[in-house]
Order: C-alpha cells, then sequence, then structure tokens
C-alpha cells in the first residue's frame, strides 16, 4: 500500500507580535495532506493530525489549531470541521458546520441540524418549529437549503451558508455561527407569530418583527401594501357591528386568498386597515396585485344583505436597495393610501 504525504506550505497572511512595535510579520502554516492510494486520510497543520473520512473529506479539527489559516488554504476535496475541542473522543461543537476552499469569489459553510422527537422539548412541535426554520433559511440571501430528510423519528435539515471573501477560517466560523444564530431566532420568531382572533390574519406583532426581517435581508425587493376600508363607519352605523365584522372578515379571506406562499402574507395593521408584505415582487407587480385585490373586494356580495356594497383603498410601496427603516416605509405605504383616499376612494395610488 503506497503512502504519500503532500505539503502545502502557504503564507497565509497572519499577523504576529513583532520585537519592535510598529513591525508586523507574515507566519508560514504548514499544511499536508496525508493520502493512500490517492485518497486523503488525515490532515497535518504544523504537525498536529486529524483525520479526514473516507467518503466525505471531512476533517474535525479544534479551532485552537485553525488560527492563522485562511478558506483558501484549505486544500481541495477537504471539508473543515471546526469545533471547541476533542477530548478522549468526545467532541464538543456549538454547530455542525463544514467549510470548504474559497475559490472563484466565494467559500461554503455547511451546516447540519438534527432532531430526534423523542427527545424534543421545545415549546412549540418539532415539525412546527423545523417548518419555520426551512423559512427562516429561505429568507437569507446568503443561505440555501439543500437536502431535507424526515424518516419519522429524526429529522435531518442541511443548509449552505456563502461566504464571499478569504476569511481565516476562524472569522469564518464566527461569522457562519452567528448567521446560525440569527436563523434559529427568526425561527423562534415565526413560530411565535399569532393571528388575529377576529379576521383571522396575521396580527400587528407580527407585523413589525416580519417587515423587519424582510428589511434586513431582501432577496429580491420588499414591497408595502397598505390597505383601508372605504367609508367603514358608514357599515356599522347603518348594518351594525356583526355586519361590520363579518365585512372585514371577508376582505381578511380576499387577502389570504391572494396571499397562498411565504413570499406573500397578510396581516391586520389596526382597527379596518390591513396590510400585505410582498417579497420579491417588482413595483408594477405589486401594483397589479394591489389592484386585483381592489377588483375582488369590490365584487363582494353579502347573504341577506343584496344592497351592501364594499369597496377598499390600497396604497403600494417598495423599498430601495439600503431601505431598511420599518417607520419610513409604512409612512410611504400610508401617504400611497392617503393619496387613493383623496382621489375618490376604490382605488390604487404609489409612492412617488
Amino acid at each position: 500500500m503506497h503512502t504519500e504525504a503532500v505539503r502545502r506550505t502557504l503564507s497565509v497572511g497572519r499577523e504576529v507580535k513583532a520585537e519592535n512595535p510598529g513591525q508586523e510579520g507574515v507566519s508560514d502554516l504548514d499544511v499536508e495532506v496525508v493520502r493512500i492510494e490517492g485518497e486523503p486520510i488525515s490532515i497535518r497543520l504544523n504537525g498536529q493530525e486529524f483525520p479526514c473520512e473516507e467518503e466525505t473529506g471531512q476533517t474535525i479539527i479544534p479551532k485552537k489549531f485553525l488560527t492563522g489559516l485562511r478558506l483558501s488554504a484549505i486544500p481541495e476535496g477537504i471539508t473543515i470541521k471546526p469545533v471547541e475541542s476533542i477530548d478522549d473522543q468526545v467532541i464538543e461543537a456549538h454547530n455542525d458546520i463544514g467549510l470548504s476552499l474559497y475559490s472563484d469569489g466565494s467559500a461554503s459553510a455547511l451546516v447540519e441540524e438534527m432532531y430526534r422527537r423523542k427527545f424534543w422539548d421545545g415549546e412549540v412541535g418539532l415539525s412546527p418549529y423545523v417548518a419555520a426554520l426551512r423559512q427562516a433559511i429561505s429568507e437569507r440571501e446568503e443561505a440555501a437549503e439543500f437536502d431535507f430528510q424526515d424518516d419519522g423519528e429524526y429529522i435531518f435539515l442541511h443548509y449552505e451558508i456563502t461566504i464571499p471573501e478569504d476569511l481565516e477560517v476562524q472569522d469564518a466560523t464566527l461569522r457562519v455561527e452567528a448567521i446560525i444564530g440569527d436563523i434559529g431566532k427568526r425561527a423562534d420568531q415565526l413560530v411565535g407569530r399569532h393571528r388575529d382572533g377576529l379576521l383571522g390574519i396575521f396580527d400587528r406583532g407580527s407585523f413589525d418583527a416580519d417587515l423587519a426581517c424582510a428589511l434586513r435581508s431582501p432577496k429580491h425587493g420588499v414591497a408595502l401594501l397598505m390597505a383601508d376600508m372605504d367609508h367603514f363607519k358608514q357599515v356599522n352605523d347603518s348594518h351594525g357591528h356583526q355586519v361590520g365584522d363579518s365585512v372585514l372578515r371577508a376582505v381578511a379571506n380576499v387577502l389570504a386568498s391572494r396571499c397562498s406562499t411565504s413570499d406573500c402574507i397578510s396581516y391586520r395593521y389596526g382597527g379596518e386597515e390591513v396590510a400585505v408584505i410582498l417579497k420579491g415582487n417588482t413595483a408594477q407587480s405589486a401594483t397589479e396585485f394591489a389592484e386585483s385585490v381592489r377588483a375582488d373586494v369590490e365584487k363582494l356580495a353579502f347573504e341577506n344583505r343584496p344592497e351592501l356594497k364594499v369597496t377598499i383603498s390600497l396604497g403600494v410601496t417598495r423599498a430601495s436597495g439600503e431601505d431598511h427603516n420599518v417607520d419610513e416605509l409604512v409612512k410611504r405605504a400610508d401617504a400611497a393610501l392617503y393619496k387613493a383616499k383623496s382621489a375618490g376612494r376604490n382605488r390604487v395610488r404609489t409612492s412617488e
């Protein structure tokens, strides 16, 4: 059996303490791939050896040994899994992360989440939580799910985080762990959303949290639609509050029927005002969506109330690339809604 050690001596740009203040030096980090018959069996870092998994090329290495190693220095075909420590074959790790070679402008961090149903102790069921986690991953611009398995006892979820810079492995790990933490917080937020007791769509608190999240990580743009019933006080005064409630529910049903994906979500903003967050829409498509809602509401008919006709006015705005201000976006949508009211109601207007 033939064994070969392939050595790469890499200048990784790590700053070291110099003898005289103000001076900087660069340390060389020795990286060796030990192969048997061409297959990697271990990685050596400055004399320390760490075994590779035969089929995957994954190599578990404590973080303290990775100081100075850049993503571009990871050998091709090898995945480094940074962990806190390895003690008597017991591995301590905060997250299951595998880092790949930085090449062609990016590196990948592969993340695995594993859950066993009998050990799940969350406040909500495991299936709803995992559904929220998958949605939280899909909302992140730099993250993408690539494998999901549920055998009834275990759930395995794999996703990839793109790293667009040639960072040191330790810095890349910190960045990836921060993103994993944000995804977990968003999943908790999603499973904690509440629906309005009267209308059945999400409530104001859910709106505030969802819009803030959408603006932090806009994949393909975010549009906001604000809508208000026309002359709703007259409906209550003429037909009573129970009929008024049924009108509001009917409008909410129109929105719910139009919003069938996680990229279109409707909310009760307050009173008879409702809102929709649209992700991935152009200004034109958002306006067309609002017009379709307006037309559907105008066609509503109410049993035993043939004389009752209701209309709705809508304002639409869209966030610009770096527009992360929730209050400003709501203000613009409200201003567009006011223009629709001032122009005679039962119409759609957009912000300037």
